[in-house]
């Protein structure tokens, strides 16, 4: 089956079976919310009063913000929607996450998408861009794995009503982000999924941040309770455990070098880029290709993301896995090569 985001639930089989099509932790959740899971059992029955307010804490500490600029989200689709509210336009980025066009168009707004380079840069300037509406972008990108000029986006802010930047992959980039520069304008938006660095892909919790008075006026638009009451307390448990956080890190970024290089000894891709994030992406010689060596993977219980749906045909995004399952994934890779090796780059 080709993977979607509609049909992406699968358990992997270690040995046997690899998941690299979404982007999640190769070393599983942190300990710490294992052991607060196990703490709340008794408590289910609760509404989540005041674990908002706890988790809110604890990102302002960890984010040096004030709490007032934090709003709680069931999931980043759930931020979209409440930025998107605010604005009667969107313009997003493409290649892109496609819930930044898909969730306006299904709310009825207009979308202009902004094609980007192959070096992951607009084909535009930023005086094509609005005026007015609210404008999508991911830093780091997915799927591209690039990051996106700061000098471009910081010419956003006069020219729409809202600047909204996904950083879900910025714990894996060499970059600072734009939370420390909330204070210099007041329509700047970050949001961030908390699935990605702190493990917790199992739970629909991000966290948006923007100045007070906007972020109020987010929080006003919200529906009661939007977030339960266990995601609430393991994202508490999970955003101060620092210790998992670098060792998950740090193993994405070993791991995402020894996954460009089995990519690259394959022979099937003509290229293999490096990116910012948890994944890798392969470029094939046609968007065909790619769509037939994602469906032969996937025979073999390797699932990796062929990016059509993401406006980025012709290439896999690979997540960074386990040794183990860059293991399996190489030697999938390597039989396929045997199987045509007079025409190693079009696979039947």
């Amino acid at each position: 089956m080709i993977e979607t985001r509609a049909n992406s639930g699968r358990d992997p089989v270690p040995g046997r079976t690899a998941e690299l099509s979404s982007n999640e932790s190769p070393v599983g959740p942190p300990p710490s919310v294992v052991e607060r899971l196990l703490a709340l059992q008794h408590t289910l029955h609760r509404y989540p009063r005041g674990a908002s307010a706890l988790l809110r804490d604890e990102i302002a500490t960890h984010w040096n913000v004030s709490p007032e600029c934090l709003v709680l989200t069931n999931g980043v689709d759930e931020a979209i929607d409440l930025l998107t509210s605010l604005t009667d336009r969107v313009w997003c980025t493409v290649p892109g996450f496609d819930a930044f066009w898909t969730r306006p168009e299904t709310n009825g707004l207009p979308t202009t998408r902004l094609p980007l380079r192959e070096d992951g840069q607009p084909t535009v300037g930023p005086d094509r861009v609005g005026p007015r509406g609210a404008v999508f972008v991911a830093r780091p990108n997915n799927p591209t794995g690039t990051v996106l000029s700061s000098e471009w986006l910081d010419a956003l802010p006069a020219r729409v009503d809202l600047v909204c930047v996904d950083e879900t992959y910025v714990d894996f980039s060499e970059e600072s982000g734009y939370v420390p520069r909330l204070g210099e304008w007041d329509n700047l938006c970050v949001f961030r999924s908390l699935s990605k660095a702190l493990g917790l892909a199992g739970l629909r919790l991000g966290v948006l941040a923007a100045p007070a008075l906007l972020a109020a006026r987010l929080r006003e638009r919200q529906r009661f309770y939007s977030a339960d009451a266990v995601s609430l307390h393991l994202a508490a448990a999970a955003i101060t455990d620092d210790a998992y956080l670098e060792r998950h890190r740090s193993q994405v970024i070993r791991g995402r070098q020894r996954l460009v290089d089995v990519l690259g000894a394959s022979g099937l891709f003509v290229e293999v880029l490096h990116t910012q994030t948890n994944f890798v992406i392969a470029r094939c010689s046609d968007p065909a290709e790619a769509v037939r060596v994602e469906r032969l993977l996937a025979e073999r219980g390797v699932h990796v993301h062929e990016c059509s749906l993401l406006g980025y045909p012709g290439r896999l995004r690979i997540s960074v896995g386990t040794e183990e399952e860059t293991a399996l994934l190489g030697g999938f890779l390597a039989e396929l090569t045997r199987q045509d090796s007079s025409r190693p780059r079009a696979l039947e």
